[in-house]
């Protein structure tokens, strides 16, 4: 029997494609439509119920990925299910980020697909269900708890600490890392399960591997099988979770600038929602400022060390031209060579000839 309070819209110029996708979904109880363009789609008339989009990337004239723009700037809402034979991590990040439910590569699970487009159909009964001002779910609960954290000036290790743990309530996931970027390398700073041997000494190069791709173009990727299979997957030999069936990685980003990455590994094949990438990505906002935070207070610390440290040094140049009756730059050089010959810093030369004279000066 086939449920018609909901459609499930196939477009495709493949009539094998269109034939066997709405074969699968009518043996499962969906009413299905199928069109062979996005133009005939949009000549067609489309039942007031939760519906979803089956479209395929390569289609004659518009693209599906130009067609997904289309739609979103009419103000069209429907759910879109991609399946191509031509993908790659880019397609699938660009489809993703613009709130597709699915990218899946052709030849496609069965399972998988009835997988999305359940999804697909719940969520766009959802959202015909909604009430004008719905309450406050849990995800973005655990979203103002970790703003108030930060608030607090909390120590950075410890917000990362926090975000492994928040993420891995909000989302499904079997692991979870939080890279930060120092010195142009991404470097392993929390993770949910325990790598104490990893944690701030594993480093990734921008554009290595998945984790590196998605910090080099700051879009997010998701992949809900076969992650070892990408094409541009480095195995690192160090992490097991390298071995995981699923993969969500996400920038963190702020104020335009490029702060580190989040990611996320299952075991098993697993679809991570448009949902799970925008509370990933709100996570990623917040930590970004608290990180840049960090590093701002670091910058300004090392700058007023370095200012003392001038400060100190001119001193002592003063009282070695007082005392011995040299030039500025005599003392200068002299204080140069003391620090290469004892292999001490410019600061604690400066500290002794200082402390010198105040011995001196007390001793009198």
């Amino acid at each position: 029997m086939t449920e018609t309070s909901s459609s499930v819209f196939v477009v495709d110029d493949d009539p094998s494609v269109r034939e066997a996708v709405s074969s699968l979904l009518r043996s499962v109880g969906l009413h299905a439509e199928v069109f062979g363009s996005t133009a005939e789609f949009l000549k067609a008339r489309r039942p007031e119920v939760p519906s979803c989009l089956v479209l395929d990337v390569k289609l004659p004239g518009v693209s599906g990925l130009e067609f997904q723009h289309e739609l979103k700037g009419a103000g069209i809402q429907i759910p879109i299910i991609f399946i191509t034979a031509h993908g790659d991590i880019p397609m699938s990040s660009r489809a993703m980020k613009a709130g597709a439910i699915d990218f899946l590569p052709k030849p496609f699970h069965k399972e998988d697909l009835l997988s999305a487009v359940h999804e697909a159909l719940n969520l766009d009964r959802s959202r015909r269900q909604r009430p004008a001002e719905a309450p406050e779910d849990f995800g973005i609960a655990l979203l103002n708890k970790m703003a108030r954290r930060m608030s607090e000036a909390t120590p950075l290790q410890e917000v990362l600490a926090e975000v492994v743990e928040l993420v891995a309530s909000m989302v499904e996931c079997d692991s979870c890392f939080v890279y930060l970027l120092e010195s142009e390398k991404l470097v392993l700073r929390a993770s949910k399960n325990p790598h104490p041997e990893l944690v701030d000494r594993l480093k990734l190069k921008l554009g290595q591997g998945i984790t590196g791709w998605v910090a080099e173009h700051r879009e997010p990727v998701t992949i809900t099988r076969n992650a070892l299979n990408e094409p541009c997957f480095k195995l690192s030999n160090e992490l097991p979770e390298d071995h995981f069936e699923a993969f969500l990685s996400v920038p963190i980003v702020s104020g335009g600038r490029l702060v580190g990455v989040v990611a996320l590994q299952n075991r098993a094949e697993h679809q991570f929602t448009p949902r799970d990438i925008s509370l990933i990505a709100a996570v990623g906002f917040l930590v970004g400022t608290e990180v840049e935070r960090a590093r701002l207070e670091s910058e300004n610390f090392a700058l007023s060390g370095r200012l003392a440290a001038r400060k100190l040094i001119e001193r002592a140049k003063g009282i070695l031209q007082r005392d011995l009756g040299i030039s500025e730059d005599d003392a200068y050089r002299s204080m140069q060579q003391e620090s290469q010959q004892r292999r001490r810093s410019m600061k604690e030369i400066a500290e002794a000839v200082v402390l010198g004279d105040d011995l001196r000066r007390s001793s009198r």
